[in-house]
């Protein structure tokens, strides 16, 4: 990967019309005077619609509202506004686009993807370091950390499943690749709230109840679910 992602994140933002609200950011090593954007605040008129979650996801199918069997995550993904800016960061990570154009089950996928306003409020940069960082390599100065940064990020979000059960514990993306032995660490979803408590159900991912926000995209191979908040990242 190279620092290219920043100027191709900045280019897909400013096609969708996404907001100086999310600043884009640069590594230092990035040149800042040739790395000038053109911004919007983003508007709820830039929001695209929304499937609601309807409880336990099942398999995709044409007859399912908003799903189309012929279409991949991959065809879906850009005109999903309302987390182009997390979509933006998944274009440079070839092995994940593979993925997510594919049509084969073994490739069948849960996207989750955080909200723009999600992202806007992260305490740091997808590409920059965790603070229990102990490689003594610092984002800052080095492109190579800076794009596993990123890529951890990204693959942290990816389910390599779908349909993904209720309480089915699954390895991200991330996990699978990067399993050390230990058994890697796995997420899973539950329902909260609704019944008899008087609070609206909702959807929240394992361990860290991330709110899911919404199904927007259910296709041939898989389902992007949109977050209002991040996964793993302390």
């Amino acid at each position: 990967m190279r620092v290219a992602y920043v100027s191709l994140l900045a280019a897909s933002l400013a096609t969708a019309g996404v907001s100086a609200a999310y600043s884009i950011p640069r590594p230092p090593f990035v040149d800042p005077a040739s790395n000038k954007h053109n911004q919007r605040v983003m508007t709820p008129n830039d929001l695209g619609p929304q499937i609601p979650f309807e409880g336990k996801p099942h398999p995709p199918s044409n007859n399912d509202a908003g799903g189309n069997g012929d279409l991949t995550i991959s065809d879906i993904l850009p005109s999903q506004r309302q987390v182009n800016i997390f979509a933006g960061l998944t274009r440079d990570i070839s092995s994940l686009t593979t993925r997510l154009e594919s049509q084969l089950p073994s490739s069948n996928t849960t996207l989750l993807a955080p909200l723009n306003s999600a992202m806007q409020n992260l305490p740091r940069k997808p590409w920059e370091d965790r603070p229990d960082d102990t490689t003594g390599v610092s984002a800052e100065s080095n492109e190579n950390k800076a794009s596993s940064n990123l890529r951890r990020f990204v693959l942290e979000h990816v389910v390599p499943v779908s349909p993904w059960e209720e309480g089915q514990k699954v390895k991200t993306l991330w996990s699978q690749e990067n399993d050390s032995g230990n058994g890697g660490r796995e997420i899973w979803w539950e329902r909260r709230g609704g019944g008899d408590s008087g609070e609206t159900e909702k959807k929240v991912i394992m361990p860290g109840e991330v709110v899911v926000d919404g199904v927007i995209g259910r296709v041939g191979n898989g389902e992007v679910w949109s977050l209002k908040g991040v996964v793993n990242y302390e």
